[in-house]
């Protein structure tokens, strides 16, 4: 009994080791290669992984709150290189009021103002940028140029003048500022000359028929708030141009042997100046 039993299991076992030899010859497609893989090189000085530490997430929550807190009441960095606030322009003058006399007059009790012209200085802070100042008055004349200028009001009649002034920092940065300076007439002022001119006429001694001939006149003195009129008049020949101005030109072709006279009557002074009227003549014309 023991034999058989033993027998039965030799014959299993042999026949387990047959099958086991037919499959690893048939399929050898389907063995495992096994492929030895190299261990890394171990590092000569072994480094100790850090512990990493798990945040506090109460720590957290008040720290960020804080942080909100303050962002609030911190002041905002400027955006891109530089300031971008334009500059702060200042801008004043050595007088705000100006008595004068007018053109022609003086005043003997010295109590106008000495001169009619004003200094106009303009000044910036809040930048390093070289600035570009540009000037404008409602009246008068300017002189100079850059943060100081002359202001001329010599001629300009009573009331209020404004002066304004621009300036440039660059990228479109620009300030302004204006002041005002008032005009008036002086009280006492009396005319240092005659109101009344003295007028004459320029022509030459002879001509020829063949040209043209000029005639010019002048006006000295008077009163300088005046624009005169000219009205010219002649003995002979022709005006080509001129009439109405200080110089006429004649037209003498047909007055060969002849002379010829211009007139001139200078209008718009008082009406007793006397004076007014002046007269030349070309004696000879070829």
């Amino acid at each position: 009994m023991v034999k058989r039993r033993f027998s039965k299991h030799l014959v299993r076992a042999v026949v387990l080791i047959m099958l086991g030899v037919v499959l690893f010859t048939v399929a050898p497609a389907n063995r495992a290669v096994i492929v030895a893989i190299p261990l890394p090189a171990a590092s000569p000085t072994p480094v100790r992984t850090p512990e990493v530490k798990r945040p506090n997430p109460v720590r957290r929550f008040f720290s960020s709150m804080f942080h909100g807190i303050a962002d609030v009441f911190r002041r905002p960095e400027p955006e891109g290189p530089g300031c971008n606030l334009p500059p702060i322009v200042m801008l004043t003058a050595s007088d705000s009021l100006i008595i004068l006399c007018r053109r022609g007059q003086v005043s003997p009790s010295q109590s106008c103002s000495p001169k009619s012209e004003v200094t106009l200085s303009a000044s910036a802070v809040g930048t390093d940028n070289e600035l570009l100042f540009t000037w404008m008055v409602t009246g008068g004349r300017l002189r100079g140029d850059g943060g100081k200028v002359t202001w001329d009001l010599n001629g300009l009649p009573d009331g209020t003048y404004t002066a304004s002034v621009e300036a440039n920092a660059g990228n479109n940065l620009v300030a302004y500022d204006k002041t005002t300076i008032k005009v008036a007439h002086c009280t006492d002022c009396v005319w240092g000359e005659s109101r009344c001119p003295t007028v004459s006429v320029s022509c030459p001694s002879g001509a020829d028929s063949k040209k043209p001939v000029v005639f010019e006149a002048s006006v000295a003195g008077g009163n300088w708030e005046v624009k005169p009129s000219y009205t010219w008049s002649i003995t002979a020949g022709k005006i080509m141009t001129g009439q109405g101005t200080t110089k006429i030109t004649l037209n003498v072709s047909e007055l060969a042997g002849k002379s010829v006279t211009a007139t001139v009557i200078v209008g718009g002074f008082d009406a007793e100046c006397t004076g007014t009227q002046a007269s030349c003549t070309v004696l000879t014309i070829k």
